[in-house]
């Protein structure tokens, strides 16, 4: 855990600031909105971005516009959380960790009923293994669906190798702002 958590720090100082935050994040969502998972699914969870982390803003604004089902995490104690389903942003509230979050009233969104899956990120690797944030939320996620897992990476995200445990949940894909990459062990899944 130790080596995960130097990571992390090295990731976050090399974060590459605020404005290719936004660029790299505008590209990000430009390539989610065209991608083929996203125009067939019709329930879509996503995240509320902290600030370094990709803004996937536009894609949730976008899915709601669209008449898409779009659901957001609901953090209980690590690792429990549901996803809940959001009709405007604006209903949203500082919750754990205070990033903004649905009402605990919110409909809840079941895991098997998510066909896209939008998953924030510390890093990701080549081989799809995602450094989260050490709470075990999303892999806890990952493990009781079979949606679409997609990662959103800015640049300074990507990395050569992280450590896998046994728990570790590796994503379908990955947007970054060159495009889409699907990783190799999971080009079945469709």
């Amino acid at each position: 855990m130790n080596e995960k958590a130097a990571l992390r720090r090295q990731i976050r100082l090399a974060h590459g600031g605020m404005e290719m935050r936004a660029d790299e994040s505008e590209r990000i969502c430009r390539h989610i909105i065209a991608s083929r998972w996203y125009r067939k699914a019709q329930v879509i969870a996503g995240y509320v971005p902290l600030k370094w982390e990709a803004d996937i803003t536009p894609v949730l604004q976008h899915a709601l516009a669209s008449g898409k089902t779009l659901a957001l995490p609901l953090c209980g104690t690590a690792p429990h959380m549901t996803l809940r389903r959001v009709t405007a942003l604006e209903e949203l509230h500082p919750g754990a960790y205070g990033i903004p979050e649905p009402s605990a009233e919110a409909e809840i969104i079941p895991p098997e009923e998510v066909q896209l899956l939008l998953i924030p990120l510390e890093g990701i690797a080549e081989d799809g293994t995602r450094l989260g944030k050490g709470g075990g939320y999303y892999d806890r996620l990952l493990a009781g669906c079979d949606a679409y897992a997609m990662g959103c990476a800015l640049s300074w995200q990507r990395v050569e190798r992280i450590p896998r445990e046994e728990w570790d949940r590796p994503l379908c894909a990955c947007a970054d702002r060159d495009g889409i990459r699907e990783f190799v062990y999971q080009a079945n899944q469709e």
